[in-house]
């Protein structure tokens, strides 16, 4: 009966009969994370009872190695080894005993060198009875120094790691459940019951609570200024020499608490003419404008004002969530797509119009074949193309520099319009529009410049319509632009071939026309040459290969 209970102990275990104690611990913390006694009440008593007879066989074991050759009754410390077996089955009974009964046991337990049974039996239980052992682990906390540096080498790893798991859980809870329902009041009176957990004031425990508490408020949702300064005036944070916070969540710390003052300073510089950078971006992101004015804006801005949206708008996105909720597409990087818009499509494509339409007026009549309109048209479009590109380039920059002056001069021009959305200036779009205007004239005469500017206003038109705000941003594949884009080009190939067929059906085939060999001889041949006397023959014009 006796060796098949054993078998049974070391089979729950999974480990071999010859197993230390050391090893029996490890291996029972290590199950006990698997089988919980809310989960599978009768797994935990059939592991509980094998742990325990296992540790009961190691200890009979030792007391037999320790007791061989002495005769009559085996003494340890002056007690039998029954007695030294009931003493330690008594420490593992310590359902619902209080402190002072731990303290009769302790006192005991130094009598009869039992110390270390007694502390194993209490971890143990502790462990197992987590809901209902707070007195006792307080007790243990102050007599064997557990979670600090003075603690027992010997005690079992995991399982003092396990009880100080649930202990920062037991304590953390509240807080942060505190903290999702917006309550200041619960927050803080569980923040002030911090004292009852005697083992924080180990200085590592302090680090990880500091660590733990600015994480908590920095990643919450919602924002108390009196949360904030009591647990600063509780832990210690400051700002200068000896703040206990970690200088990164400091810093995201007093940018929540200073929010208020951050957001009025942001609305005020986004109501200001648009004169840095930082007016423009807050102008943006917090001006209450349309999205169609605010996208008129966003073709105006450069890399600096890019860099200062991408701040404010991380700034607005860690700190300021309800706010961000309110702006379109409930998200303050709405803006993403509109960095990398290539901007100046408009002015190519009123090229390409009016140089095609210019040069069909004016050398179509002249009667140049299709082909070499063509050539013509293609020929004109790269020019322009490449002094538009400069002449773009060049007037944005001083249009951006001047950014003030643009807006006042296209306030005059369009009196009673807002600046922020005008979609036309003077700057930026009437000196450069105007000169290519005049240079396409120069070339093909009025009707392409009349192109040209009509391409560019009913582009104009287009831009000014209501955009859906919720799906304008929405980022799409770079994939299908890509494809598309490849797509369009193909597609001018295969029509510029198509024409260019067409245009060569008119000329002249193989074997039409004068040939080479009646081109070579008649120019070395004197004019009154019979042979090459006008009018030709129908030899000299088909050559020898014609057969009518």
């Amino acid at each position: 009966m006796e060796l098949h209970t054993q078998m049974s102990c070391w089979t729950v275990l999974g480990l071999s009969a010859d197993a230390d104690t050391r090893s029996i611990k490890r291996q029972y913390a290590t199950l006990l994370k698997q089988t919980r006694p809310d989960e599978d009440p009768e797994g935990f008593q059939r592991l509980r009872d094998a742990y325990e007879q296992a540790l009961q066989h190691k200890e009979w074991e030792q007391f037999s190695e320790e007791s061989q050759g002495v005769a009559g009754a085996w003494v340890l410390n002056d007690l039998s080894v029954m007695e030294v077996a009931t003493s330690h089955g008594g420490t593992r009974s310590l359902e619902g005993i209080g402190t002072r009964e731990l303290e009769r046991q302790y006192t005991a337990a130094l009598d009869h060198g039992a110390v270390d049974a007694l502390e194993n039996a209490l971890l143990r239980h502790c462990v197992e009875h987590p809901e209902t052992s707070q007195a006792q682990l307080e007790w243990a906390i102050d007599t064997f120094h557990w979670f600090s540096a003075w603690q027992r080498l010997e005690l079992d790893e995991e399982q003092i790691d396990l009880l100080l798991e649930l202990q920062q859980l037991r304590m953390v809870q509240p807080l942060r459940e505190a903290l999702e329902r917006e309550d200041s009041d619960g927050f803080l009176q569980a923040y002030a019951q911090r004292s009852q957990y005697r083992w924080l004031n180990g200085e590592h425990h302090r680090q990880w609570f500091n660590r733990l508490l600015s994480r908590l408020l920095l990643d919450s949702r919602y924002w108390s200024s009196a949360i904030f300064e009591a647990v600063s005036i509780g832990q210690g944070w400051c700002t200068g020499a000896g703040n206990t916070c970690p200088d990164t969540e400091w810093k995201g710390l007093i940018a929540r608490h200073e929010a208020p003052i951050f957001i009025a300073r942001q609305q005020l510089l986004a109501t200001q003419p648009c004169a840095t950078p930082e007016h423009r971006a807050a102008r943006l992101l917090l001006g209450p404008w349309s999205f169609s004015q605010r996208r008129a804006l966003a073709r105006r801005l450069r890399d600096e004002d890019w860099v200062q949206c991408r701040q404010l708008s991380s700034a607005l996105y860690a700190n300021h969530r309800p706010l961000c909720e309110a702006m379109p597409g409930a998200t303050p990087f709405f803006w993403r797509e509109w960095e990398h818009t290539f901007n100046s499509w408009p002015m190519y494509l009123g090229i390409a119009f009016a140089c095609l339409i210019g040069t069909f007026v004016q050398y179509a009549p002249e009667g140049t074949r299709l082909g070499g309109l063509i050539s013509i048209a293609v020929f004109w479009s790269v020019i322009f193309g490449i002094g538009g590109a400069a002449l773009h380039w060049t007037s944005h920059q001083l249009a951006h520099r001047w950014w003030l002056l643009d807006d006042q001069l296209s306030a005059r021009l369009l009196p009673g319009g807002n600046p922020d959305s005008a979609w036309f200036g003077w700057l930026r779009d009437l000196i450069p529009g105007a000169v290519m205007a005049v240079g396409l004239g120069y070339v093909f005469g009025l009707i392409a410049s009349s192109v040209y500017v009509t391409t560019l206003l009913a582009v104009g038109l287009l831009r000014r319509r209501r955009l859906n705000p919720r799906v304008s941003w929405e980022r799409s594949s770079p994939i299908l632009k890509r494809g598309l884009t490849g797509a369009g080009v193909l597609l001018l190939i295969v029509l510029l071939g198509v024409l260019k067929v067409i245009s060569n059906q008119g000329t002249v085939n193989h074997n039409q026309g004068l040939q080479q060999w009646a081109e070579r001889f008649c120019s070395r041949m004197p004019a009154s040459s019979a042979e090459c006397s006008a009018p030709a023959t129908v030899e000299q014009w088909y050559g020898k290969e014609y057969r009518p």
